[in-house]
């Protein structure tokens, strides 16, 4: 993905792209710019090359809300501010998600997460961009997993996996066949190396096969669902937000 930084306060831009840059290495930050003049001269003449915005709300010259109404953007938005009053109005510009200053890592993985769940709704210019990027890689997505399985090394292949589970004691691999191993990757690095066609971060700690999705059963809270997973995984819960579901049903059409 290449992302843009809008943000009026210097120390405050770069440590929001090293906090990005920290969680996906991948992503270019194609320019931090910090007032709406220049925010909307840059995506007038690059915004089709950008995919998603982080900006901050209240510049120098006024609120960001006033360069989205001066320029059209296919980009999603993740507003990062110090200020809760303007979350309402925020989700009339594309916005993706509204982090509040400072910015814990597990909310910023959740918003690029979200992020990354939307990217087939970039725009046909982003897409074919994207796509030749992965055709001219030397080497594709992962088909392989070394697996550790106790005392043994056991190689599974990407087609056989239902779901990836990462907590504080590692990150598990499971398999269709029942059985699960653990790997040195992260979410992270794993969801970076494996096909986005087949592939989705769920939740903030689980990556699902998009074939491996059986239902979603709506929560008594009606703010939240469990994502349904097929034998012999069907006892799973994973819990996601109503929104992410909407996003993840996008997938499976």
């Amino acid at each position: 993905m290449k992302a843009l930084i809008i943000e009026d306060e210097r120390l405050s831009a770069q440590a929001l792209k090293t906090q990005i840059q920290k969680l996906r290495p991948g992503i270019e930050i194609v320019s931090i710019t910090s007032s709406i003049k220049a925010s909307t001269a840059f995506l007038k003449e690059h915004g089709e090359d950008v995919d998603i915005i982080f900006s901050d709300i209240r510049l120098d010259d006024g609120l960001s809300f006033a360069i989205f109404d001066r320029v059209q953007t296919s980009a999603m938005v993740v507003f990062v501010t110090g200020f809760d009053e303007y979350a309402l109005k925020a989700f009339d510009y594309n916005c993706a998600d509204y982090l509040l200053k400072p910015v814990a890592d597990n909310d910023l993985e959740d918003a690029l997460a979200r992020c990354e769940m939307r990217l087939p709704r970039l725009s046909p210019k982003g897409v074919a961009q994207m796509s030749a990027e992965i055709l001219s890689r030397s080497v594709g997505f992962r088909k392989r997993l070394m697996l550790e399985q106790g005392t043994r090394t056991t190689v599974a292949q990407v087609d056989d996996v239902c779901y990836i589970f990462a907590d504080a004691g590692g990150t598990n691999i499971f398999l269709k066949d029942g059985t699960h191993g653990y790997v040195e990757e992260s979410l992270s690095q794993l969801l970076q190396e494996l096909d986005p066609a087949r592939f989705v971060r769920a939740s903030r700690q689980h990556i699902v096969a998009l074939d491996a999705i059986a239902a979603f059963d709506e929560l008594p809270s009606r703010r939240e669902c469990n994502l349904v997973l097929r034998e012999p995984y069907s006892d799973v819960q994973i819990h996601i937000p109503i929104t992410r579901k909407k996003e993840l049903m996008n997938l499976l059409y």
